[in-house]
């Protein structure tokens, strides 16, 4: 129990909203919160109720407001200004030539360490504009000036800032390090905005002055190849730092890919997350994207997304051809890109030789099982693909969705995942998986039966044709593997809660699997330690530590910490090599984890996260 209460605790405290932010939202939406009420500035109780909140700094509760020009009309609300606010965010305002007078006080205020701004479907009058943007290029000379007032202060009065959690999309925040950097804007998010050509110009007079910006999101916006280029040299002018691009949902096209991979190359190396998705790039601007890929332009892109473009089978063979050599990208989206079955013939013969790529989408392709092939080829290949140390590398997050591969196309699949000790998480939703399929399905998770690695979450969302045929199938192989820990799947069928309660005891017992193949090793080696200690004012050698444990000694620690077998004969040998040797000392549990574990360890930690997650 104590395990799922941590679970249940740490998934608490990552969705409560930090404190120090303040969000201003000026138009209801089906998108607040249920427990969020918009302020009405008439209510005169609920006003005093919410400087009060501001007053005492309680921010979790601050509402959205419809008008910001009335809140801040009220003296009382200068309050507000006394305040450190470290995340901004604005909501369906507009933004007028008042309202950016108030926010521009608010940024400039000598209390503001604003540290990430996000922008979403606001507008601006010209005036407004003028203003607005002019604080957030002051605020870099302010910002530096309230640096070297705060430096001659005595450390017991200065204020800690609290890091701010990188999201699903990978926006970066602050980490503790940058807390000590000299206070800027760390976070840019504009997004919904409408920014055309002739606005961005607008924009670059704001990045040149913020070189501490680490994430700049600009997605949603009709930004063309003119405004990006302005863009990208305001960029390599001011922002040194940036290591997170959005500029999904736009209109670059070729031209604008082309601009983009010039960055990269000369002054954006510092990049290592881009999306840009949506934003119709053909054949073209991937030829030039591939020169990015490539280990001599020395790039350090980790996470590049291309979903929803045209790059067709053509552009993306000459990614995965520059693909063979690059150590550095790990994360590639290439969804709904029409890369059809001779696509992905070409894309996985050339991801065969790559050691480093362990995320790829290919969702939405139009992939039948001809194309299904391929990927069993390079499952088959993992031969090829081995570090230094022993241990096969590949892709452990596979996304095959929405495309019609059939039962044949999973079986395919299925027969490369024999052997498999690197794919970890299969995404199959809506690929047209029918009840014979699932026995392939059925005899992958089997396989799991043993120690070796297997598939830790499995998801087959939209397959209508399946029956509770097709699940109780489901349900019998989920019963002999030992490692799967997560699956997701639409039951739409009578008495579906009897089939699913199979599956979630299966589940349930490969989690507790999990933890107790970390937690074992660690109370072995503890719990032989105090023995050990107990026991050396009999023993005058330490040649031998092992031989002078008693054997009843060793048996009581098997079975009362081993009781569900989850370490090898071999794992337990080790363990308790360590726990009686005195000169065995491991300076952290990852480093005495990976002693006991050996080969097992990396799988170990793939299982904890994935418990975690």
């Amino acid at each position: 129990m104590d395990v799922y209460m941590s679970v249940i605790l740490n998934m608490l405290n990552k969705n409560q909203r930090a404190r120090g932010s303040l969000v201003l939202n000026a138009k209801e939406s089906s998108s607040i919160e249920h427990n969020t009420r918009v302020l009405d500035t008439g209510d005169e109780a609920l006003v005093k109720k919410i400087i009060r909140q501001i007053s005492i700094g309680d921010f979790a509760h601050l509402p959205p407001v419809r008008d910001i020009k009335t809140l801040f009309s009220n003296p009382q609300y200068q309050k507000l200004l006394q305040n450190t606010y470290h995340t901004l965010h604005l909501n369906h305002l507009s933004i007028d030539e008042v309202t950016a007078q108030v926010l521009s006080v608010i940024l400039l205020s000598r209390n503001c360490r604003c540290r990430n701004l996000q922008l979403q479907r606001c507008s601006f009058t010209d005036a407004g504009r003028k203003i607005f943007f002019s604080a957030l290029s002051m605020m870099a000379e302010h910002t530096i000036a309230e640096t070297s007032d705060a430096s001659r202060l005595d450390t017991r009065h200065q204020m800690t800032m609290p890091s701010m959690r990188v999201d699903s999309h990978a926006l970066v925040g602050c980490t503790e390090k940058e807390d000590m950097a000299p206070l800027g804007l760390y976070s840019l998010g504009l997004c919904q905005m409408g920014l055309t050509d002739r606005k961005c110009i607008w924009l670059c007079s704001v990045l040149e002055t913020q070189p501490y910006l680490r994430s700049l999101s600009l997605r949603d916006n009709p930004i063309e190849q003119a405004g990006i280029r302005h863009l990208l040299s305001a960029l390599s002018r001011g922002c040194r730092n940036l290591k997170v691009l959005d500029l999904s949902g736009n209109l670059l096209r070729s031209l604008g890919a082309s601009a983009l991979a010039q960055y990269l190359l000369e002054s954006g190396k510092s990049i290592e997350v881009l999306d840009i998705s949506s934003n119709g790039i053909t054949f073209d601007g991937a030829r030039e994207l591939a020169h990015v890929l490539i280990p001599e332009s020395n790039s350090s892109l980790k996470s590049l997304n291309l979903d929803m473009n045209q790059l067709e089978g053509s552009g993306c063979e000459l990614i995965g051809q520059a693909l063979v050599h690059n150590q550095t990208l790990q994360v590639l989206g290439l969804s709904q890109n029409n890369l059809f079955d001779n696509g992905c013939h070409s894309l996985f013969t050339y991801l065969s030789e790559n050691t480093a790529l362990q995320s790829l989408s290919i969702s939405g392709n139009f992939i039948t099982h001809v194309g299904a092939r391929a990927i069993r080829t390079y499952l088959q290949n993992r031969d090829k693909r081995v570090n230094p140390d022993g241990i096969q590398c590949g892709l452990r997050s596979l996304d095959i969705s929405t495309n019609s591969l059939g039962d044949e196309g999973i079986e395919a699949i299925c027969n490369g995942l024999e052997g498999n000790r690197h794919l970890l998480d299969l995404i199959a939703n809506n690929i047209e998986v029918t009840d014979g399929g699932m026995l392939s399905i059925r005899k992958v998770l089997e396989a799991g039966a043993t120690n070796m690695p297997s598939l830790l979450t499995l998801s087959l969302r939209h397959n209508h044709r399946l029956t509770r045929n097709g699940y109780e199938e489901l349900a019998k192989g989920s019963r002999h593997n030992q490692h799967i820990l997560r699956i997701v799947a639409d039951l739409h069928f009578a008495g579906w809660d009897e089939v699913w309660a199979k599956v979630e005891m299966a589940l349930i017992r490969n989690t507790i699997y999990a933890v107790e193949k970390c937690r074992v090793p660690l109370l072995m080696v503890a719990r032989g330690r105090i023995l050990l200690h107990s026991h050396t004012q009999q023993c005058q050698s330490s040649s031998d530590w092992t031989v002078r444990l008693p054997m009843e000694i060793i048996q009581m620690i098997l079975s009362a910490l081993d009781k569900y077998g989850v370490l090898s004969r071999e794992q337990q040998i080790r363990a308790l090599n360590i726990a009686c040797n005195p000169t065995k000392r491991c300076s952290s549990k990852s480093e005495l984890l990976a002693a006991v574990l050996d080969s097992d360890y990396l799988f170990a930690m793939e299982m904890v996260n994935t418990v975690y997650s």
